[in-house]
């Protein structure tokens, strides 16, 4: 009996084991079943998730490793670079051509005294034919870079062609004053000048060295002008000037420079000598803008080449009196394709004292020099006063061919004693009206997008008869020229 009891509890016992093996097996091949047919019907949005997020992970990986490959590069080319002061040098450069041509047939006459065959032009004074107006190098580079403007840079630019003669330094040689145009050599270092920019403030930016001067709204910058030629208050201005000139930004609106130097290559009275150079540009808005500076120095030279006492080539010097030459204009640019410009410019010259003439055994009345001598007061030679007006209207349009512009520049100036200006009589009061159309056109086709051609017609007037005829004599109060001008910048 205990057998039989025993026999039936091992029985349960193994009935109960082998049922639920069999349920765990059952349930084990639905599960499975169950995973295939998701992952075969795509509805097991968990299962892509991981591999979606491991792609990520892996492609995350990558960039991130291209950034540290990056940023390494960058680390390297920045340490070359700080390393090399001359890897961010620029080569710029400006060739000029042109075709002058003179209504009025002029003889040029090769004196001291007489200013060539186109009456008042600085730059193209060859009265008919072809010329090189102006080969310009320029090597620069700059303080610093855009992330870190500081550092100390510099600025090189030599220039060779025929308007250099005009604006080129005499450096000591006197007969700068007694040499025709087309006898000067024609060549120059018009910029020459060491760049600082130091963290104060907003920057202070420091020039030490040889540069143009900035005085007027024309500036010795062919492609910047609108004009081909310059006009009669360029042609009074001082040049070039070496020294020291500091530009500041006192508000973000107003910049301004000072300069304390040297002047090279002036028109008359101002010379080489100690002066002092203040500039001031406004924008009061986005299109209008505010410019006005000058000049303020000792005067002045007197070159002997003649009887009297003088010698030679002499440059006497008169430290006792100064001489002053500012200006103001207002730019207006309501949008890219108008400008209009209004300028004002005066002149005033100390003079020359007699106490010069006579501590150096000069007769005035037998010099034979450069300047002229003209006695305006009693006991000073050679005070002056000039001073004129010009207005500019600009426009500008872009197309699909290229850029096509038209510019009006009307001049008045009025020399008090023919001092100033080439053409005038000395001691005489001269009156000068200067009126110009030019038409210029910039191609945007490819290997001509440097490229400029200017066409300039040129109206110049006088109340006194300064202009030269075809045998050399001035009996013209009035002459026309025609100037067509090609530039190109790299």
């Amino acid at each position: 009996m205990r057998l039989k009891f025993r026999g039936l509890i091992l029985s349960a016992v193994f009935f109960i084991a082998a049922l639920f093996l069999l349920m765990f097996a059952v349930h084990k091949k639905a599960y499975a079943a169950n995973a295939v047919s998701n992952v075969g019907s795509g509805s097991g949005s968990g299962s892509l998730k991981i591999g979606t997020n491991a792609k990520i992970k892996k492609i995350e990986r990558k960039l991130d490793k291209a950034l540290m490959e990056i940023q390494s590069i960058k680390k390297e080319n920045k340490a070359q670079n700080s390393g090399n002061y001359f890897s961010n040098i620029q080569l710029l450069g400006t060739l000029i051509a042109s075709y002058t041509y003179n209504l009025a047939k002029p003889e040029a006459v090769n004196t001291p005294s007489s200013f060539e065959g186109n009456g008042n032009y600085g730059d193209n004074w060859q009265p008919d034919g072809f010329a090189v107006n102006n080969a310009d190098i320029t090597i620069r580079r700059s303080p610093g870079t855009s992330s870190d403007p500081y550092g100390v840079g510099f600025h090189i630019s030599l220039d060779f062609g025929q308007n250099i003669q005009f604006y080129k330094s005499y450096y000591g040689d006197t007969s700068y004053f007694t040499t025709p145009f087309e006898g000067r050599t024609p060549y120059d270092i018009r910029k020459a000048y060491i760049n600082i920019n130091l963290p104060v403030g907003s920057g202070l930016d420091i020039h030490i060295g040889k540069e143009n001067e900035l005085l007027g709204f024309e500036a010795f910058n062919p492609i910047r002008n609108w004009n081909d030629t310059y006009s009669l208050l360029d042609a009074a201005e001082p040049a070039t000037l070496t020294g020291v000139f500091l530009t500041y930004n006192f508000i973000p609106a107003l910049t301004s420079t000072l300069g304390i130097a040297n002047t090279y290559n002036s028109a008359v009275p101002i010379d080489n000598l100690p002066v002092i150079e203040l500039n001031e540009s406004y924008a009061a808005t986005g299109m209008l803008t505010f410019n006005g500076g000058f000049i303020y120095g000792e005067n002045s030279y007197l070159v002997g080449n003649g009887t009297g006492g003088s010698t030679s080539g002499q440059l006497y010097e008169d430290n006792l009196n100064k001489s002053f030459y500012g200006y103001i204009d207002g730019v207006l640019s309501p949008n890219p394709d108008w400008s209009f410009v209004l300028d004002y410019e005066l002149g005033l010259g100390g003079g020359i004292n007699d106490s010069v003439l006579n501590d150096n055994g000069i007769t005035a009345s037998n010099f034979n020099g450069y300047p002229a001598l003209v006695q305006t007061s009693s006991n000073t030679y050679d005070k002056s006063r000039f001073y004129g007006i010009a207005g500019y209207i600009h426009h500008q349009h872009n197309y699909g061919f290229g850029q096509v512009a038209e510019t009006l520049r009307e001049t008045a100036a009025y020399d008090q004693n023919g001092l100033w200006e080439m053409t005038s009589t000395p001691g005489t009061g001269d009156v000068y009206i200067d009126s110009t159309l030019t038409f210029a056109y910039q191609p945007s086709f490819k290997n001509f997008k440097d490229v400029q051609l200017r066409l300039e017609l040129e109206h110049q007037g006088s109340n006194h008869n300064v202009y030269l005829d075809s045998n050399g004599s001035a009996t013209h109060s009035q002459q026309n020229t025609v100037n067509l001008m090609i530039l190109y910048s790299f």
